[in-house]
Parts: C-alpha cells; structure tokens; sequence
C-alpha cells in the first residue's frame, strides 16, 4: 500500500512538473511505433483546416475515375455506444492520415514523403479503397486540407499528391 501511494505521488509529481517545463518534441523512427497508442491531439490547439484523404483510381477502361474523399462516418447507434469495432477502425485510419500531415509538414517544402512510414501506411489505405470499388489498374492519392463549414467547404489546399501507383 505504502509503495502504490509513493508511485502515485511521485506520478502527480511528475505531472505538475511537466506543466510548468515544455520540452521539445519527440521525434524518431522508433517513436512512430508508439504512435498507434496515442491520438494526434494537435486539433485542441487550433480550429484550422483538417487533412482529409482523397482516392481516384483506373477502370478497366483505362480512364481515371473522379477524386473521392475517404473520410469514414459510421450511422449513429445505441448498440456502437457499448461495441464499435469499425468505428474504432475508421478513427485509427483517420488518425493516420492526420498523422501523415504533420509528418509533411514537420519534413518541409519540396521535401519526399515517400519514405515515411506514415506515407507507406496511407498508400495501402488508399489501395484498400481503390480495391473495394473494383479498379483494376492505377491508383492516387491525395491529401487536402480542407477548412469544413455548415455549407460546405470553405478553403481546400493539396499538400501531397502520389505518383501513380499500381494495385
């Protein structure tokens, strides 16, 4: 008993001290693989534009389909307040593609993407999606940051467009 109450106030000790000394960010390939963990809690900062993930693929045709937005909404339900696997899912991936902005912005202007594993992960997202409406050939993806409003979308600026890739 007496342990568990040392810990405990040595973790509120701990806690108060971080609120009053900033850091920098941590910041490493390592560090990617205790992201999953964590959510990107960088919309309390600041009300701005949010990525959004846009596919377009290839028919059997040949000819490129328009750009769809990938940005899930599971219908709203009693039973999801209790079991909700894939909106559980649908936020890890939207979580993703958040992540995927801010590692595109913290590498800077005119800067590959194609490395970061965050850019591998979305890549296979977009592929899934391609795959589950049936294209066949080439697939893109695209992210936007998009300022949402009640009617609409306000503003819209692409930060990263992929080369095509095939399925």
């Amino acid at each position: 008993m007496q342990t568990v109450l040392i810990l405990l106030l040595l973790y509120f000790a701990l806690l108060t001290l971080s609120l009053f000394w900033r850091s920098h960010t941590v910041r490493g390939p390592w560090f990617f693989l205790f992201r999953a963990f964590f959510p990107n809690w960088q919309f309390y900062h600041l009300v701005g534009p949010v990525p959004h993930l846009y596919v377009r693929f290839q028919t059997a045709g040949g000819e490129w389909q328009p750009w769809q937005c990938v940005y899930p909404r599971q219908v709203r339900s009693v039973w999801r307040l209790f079991h909700n696997p894939w909106g559980n899912r649908d936020l890890a991936q939207q979580n993703l593609v958040d992540h995927l902005s801010s590692d595109i912005k913290d590498l800077g202007e005119g800067a590959d993407a194609s490395q970061l594993v965050s850019y591998q992960l979305v890549c296979r997202l977009a592929a899934q999606t391609a795959r589950a409406q049936q294209a066949l050939g080439s697939y893109q993806l695209e992210i936007r940051m998009e300022r949402p409003s009640p009617q609409g979308v306000l503003s819209t600026d692409t930060v990263l467009r992929s080369p095509e890739m095939a399925l």
